[in-house]
């Protein structure tokens, strides 16, 4: 396995700062490791500058296909303000922006299908060099298309700095990245795995389970299962969604990402969880290997999160799968592309539209979820047009 000289370096800091605190404060929970190997301030996989994204990063994500998913995102959001009785002031917040280029994308067609409604466009990032860098993305974007309107574009740290916002958080390929707990069945029991040190070197240790949260969401996974069984639960993920709908005072929240209803997440056959590691486009089997440049992802479990939205006075509006979403929201434009003169934009559409919608390649391994507060009662959106319902598929 090969490193940059530089990348390494890092690793090896890294690998002693996690070790200090499992010394100081003895074994740790599989999120706190998560959470130091993806978000150090310095050394984290997601604080590091280089690139994630795109054939030559570690992943291929739907802002990879090029600028057709931002775009017909756009126009669901165009939708949604209607809905709300077009108001004149719109608040987009995207958290979790990574490089900026949705961003880009959404506010390139914002600007042409609604240049006099008030878009305002805020994004959630924590870390001050992402930051850095979306905004020069964002600057060199409008430089080239002289579409996006930086001079609307403003950052905050977390949601909970902003006021109570009418519009819609977006989180695209957001909870993926939330540090999850790991648990264990086994002789009958749950345990927390937790990790721990042993001869200076990192494995993993079944420990006692002692958040109630912890307990209570495990007592709503379907049993029997095999033993051992390994799987997930992300206690911050569903405290994400409760931020949210505190700072939304009238609007949406639409959730983009892998994952599953709660009686797939946690099916009998699925007895290894869905934590997984990527590098270079390669999935790797050591969670202890290339410690702050490996990106650490497990799906969501959906039924949680929605349970989560209900509690925090929300309502579902709509779940339903890549392949379905892009069939609605993306109908007219497909039409009106099919229908149009032979040429390469054209061209460039279809190829892009396929890859997004295609079951086969992007079309069922993401999913979409939408929420509203204090929204008026709709049929369903073109998003969300050939979905099941949603509570049913979520067994809510």
């Amino acid at each position: 396995m090969r490193y940059l000289k530089g990348v390494s370096n890092r690793n090896t800091e890294l690998q002693q700062i996690i070790r200090e605190e499992i010394v100081r404060l003895g074994r740790i929970t599989c999120e706190r490791f998560t959470e130091l190997a993806l978000y150090h301030p310095r050394l984290g996989y997601y604080s590091q500058e280089c690139l994630r994204v795109g054939r030559r990063g570690d992943f291929i994500t739907n802002v990879s296909v090029g600028r057709l998913f931002g775009e017909i995102l756009a126009d669901q959001i165009v939708e949604l303000w209607e809905l709300l009785g077009r108001p004149t002031e719109f608040t987009i917040v995207e958290a979790g922006a990574e490089s900026g280029e949705l961003a880009s994308d959404l506010l390139g067609r914002l600007t042409q299908v609604g240049p006099a409604i008030g878009w305002s466009y805020v994004i959630a990032e924590p870390n001050e060099l992402k930051q850095e860098q979306q905004k020069a993305r964002l600057h060199r974007k409008s430089d080239e298309q002289e579409l996006v309107p930086t001079r609307s574009v403003r950052w905050v740290r977390t949601i909970e700095e902003l006021e109570p916002i009418t519009g819609i958080i977006l989180g695209n390929e957001l909870l993926d990245a939330i540090p999850t707990c790991v648990v264990e069945f086994l002789e009958d029991r749950w345990r927390e795995v937790c990790v721990t040190l042993e001869n200076d070197s990192f494995k993993f240790s079944l420990e006692p389970i002692k958040d109630p949260r912890l307990t209570a969401r495990i007592a709503k996974i379907p049993l029997p299962l095999p033993q051992p069984y390994r799987t997930e639960v992300n206690l911050a993920a569903t405290d994400w969604i409760r931020d949210a709908a505190r700072n939304l005072r009238r609007g949406f929240i639409l959730m983009i990402d892998y994952g599953y209803s709660r009686s797939d997440y946690y099916s009998p056959l699925r007895t290894e969880g869905t934590l997984a590691l990527y590098r270079n486009q390669q999935q790797q089997e050591n969670m202890f290997e290339g410690i702050g440049e490996t990106d650490i992802t497990a799906h969501v479990d959906f039924t949680a999160i929605a349970e989560a939205g209900l509690e925090a006075g929300c309502q579902l509006i709509g779940f339903t799968d890549q392949h379905h979403f892009m069939v609605g929201a993306g109908e007219s434009r497909m039409r009106s592309f099919e229908s149009s003169e032979g040429g390469k934009r054209r061209d460039q559409f279809l190829r892009a539209y396929k890859t997004l919608m295609h079951p086969e390649m992007m079309g069922l391994a993401f999913k979409y979820m939408l929420m509203g507060k204090n929204v008026p009662a709709t049929e369903k959106l073109s998003g969300f047009r050939y979905a099941s319902e949603a509570k049913k598929m979520l067994g809510l």
